[in-house]
C-alpha cells in the first residue's frame, strides 16, 4: 500500500510540474519569411494568403506542398515550430506518413535526415482549428533546414495559419524541476526493485536476471527521442539487410516490440523471484514500474507518456507471469 501511495504522489507532482512549469523561453527573432514555394501537381491546389496556407489534394497519388528554406540558423540550437491547423476529409494514403503534416526537415548537404525528429503534427479526417507546437534540436551536421506543410500522397483539405519558427532556450526553473523529478522516479524504481529482493529472499541468479531486465527497461525509457529513433532505424536496417522475409513479416514498430519483450522477461523473472507471493502482488509491482517509466517520460527529451505504451508494458509483464504461474495440463504436451 505504501508503494501505491508513493506512486500516486509522484504521479501528481510530475503531471503538475509538466503542466505549470514553462519549459522554454523565446531566445531569438522570428525565422520565417514570406518566401514560400508551392508544389501543386495537376488537379490539386495550394495557396498562400497573409501567412495562411491552404492545400487541397484530389489525387492521393500526388503530393501537395508549401515550403520554405530557412536561410540562417545555428547548429546545435533548439527551434520551436508552431501553427494553428485544420483538416477536412483527410484520407490517409498507403504509407504511415501519407497524411496532412507540418514538418521541419534537416538536411546534411546530401540527403534529408528523416531519422531526426521532424514532425510537428499529422492530421487525418476532419479536425477543427487547434494549436500545435514542437521543438527540434538542430544537428551539428545539418547544413539546411526547411519548413514544409504537405498533403503527402493523400486526399483532403489542409489549412494552416499563425505559423511561427524561432529559437528557444530551456528555462532555469524547468532544468531544476526536470532533474528533481527524474531523480525521484529513479529513487522510486530502485526502492521498488529493492523491495522485490527483500520479499524474494536470497536467489542470486534470479536477482541478477531481474536487475538486467530492469536496466534494459530503464535505458529504453530514458533514451532521448532522437537516439531512440536512430537505434530503431539501425535495427530495422539490419533486419531488412538480413532477409526480405523479415521485412515483410515484421511490420510492427520495433520499439513497441522491445517494450513488450523486456517487460515479459521482467514479469517472468519477478514471478519466479516472488513465487511465494500472490499473483496480485507481482502484478502490482510490475504495473508500478510500467506506470513510473511512462510518467517519467514527461521530462525525457522528445518522449511522451502514452497509455498505449503502458498497456503494452502491462501485457508483456502479464505474459511473463502467465508463463510461470499457469500450469500446463498433462494432455497439452501432446498437442
Amino acid at each position: 500500500m505504501k508503494k501505491i501511495i508513493l506512486f500516486c504522489l509522484l504521479a501528481v507532482v510530475t503531471v503538475a510540474c509538466h503542466t505549470y512549469v514553462d519549459r522554454y523561453k523565446k531566445s531569438g527573432p522570428e525565422m520565417l519569411t514570406d518566401n514560400w514555394k508551392v508544389y501543386a501537381p495537376l488537379n490539386n491546389k495550394a495557396e498562400i494568403k497573409e501567412n495562411s496556407l491552404f492545400l487541397v489534394s484530389l489525387d492521393e497519388n500526388k503530393s501537395v506542398k508549401i515550403q520554405q528554406e530557412v536561410e540562417v540558423f545555428e547548429q546545435g540550437s533548439i527551434l520551436q515550430l508552431s501553427a494553428d491547423m485544420k483538416s477536412e476529409n483527410i484520407l490517409p494514403g498507403k504509407k504511415p506518413w501519407n497524411l496532412a503534416r507540418l514538418l521541419l526537415v534537416q538536411n546534411d548537404g546530401q540527403k534529408d535526415r528523416w531519422n531526426f525528429q521532424h514532425q510537428v503534427a499529422s492530421l487525418t479526417g476532419t479536425r477543427e482549428w487547434d494549436a500545435y507546437s514542437q521543438t527540434f534540436t538542430i544537428g551539428l551536421e545539418t547544413k539546411k533546414i526547411r519548413v514544409a506543410a504537405e498533403l503527402g500522397r493523400c486526399s483532403g483539405t489542409f489549412q494552416l495559419k499563425n505559423i511561427r519558427l524561432y529559437p528557444v532556450s530551456q528555462t532555469l526553473a524547468y532544468t531544476w524541476v526536470k532533474k528533481s523529478i527524474l531523480a525521484l522516479w529513479g529513487i522510486f524504481a530502485v526502492f521498488l526493485l529493492g523491495s522485490c529482493f527483500l520479499q524474494g529472499g536470497r536467489q542470486l541468479i534470479l536477482q541478477v536476471m531481474l536487475v538486467l531486465a530492469f536496466v534494459a527497461i530503464i535505458v529504453g525509457t530514458t533514451m532521448p527521442a532522437d537516439m531512440k529513433l536512430q537505434v530503431s532505424n539501425q535495427i530495422e536496417t539490419q533486419f531488412h539487410a538480413t532477409s526480405n522475409v523479415l521485412e515483410d513479416q515484421i511490420p510492427w514498430d520495433l520499439s513497441k516490440v522491445g517494450h513488450f519483450c523486456f517487460f515479459a522477461v521482467f514479469g517472468l523473472v519477478l514471478s519466479l523471484l516472488l513465487r511465494q507471493k500472490p499473483v496480485l502482488v507481482v502484478m502490482i509491482h510490475l504495473l508500478l514500474l510500467a506506470g513510473g517509466t511512462e510518467l517519467a517520460q514527461f521530462f525525457i527529451d522528445g518522449r511522451t507518456p502514452l497509455f498505449w505504451d503502458f498497456g503494452i508494458d502491462a501485457a508483456g509483464g502479464l505474459l511473463g507471469i502467465i508463463l510461470h504461474r499457469v500450469p500446463i495440463k498433462p494432455g497439452m504436451t501432446g498437442l
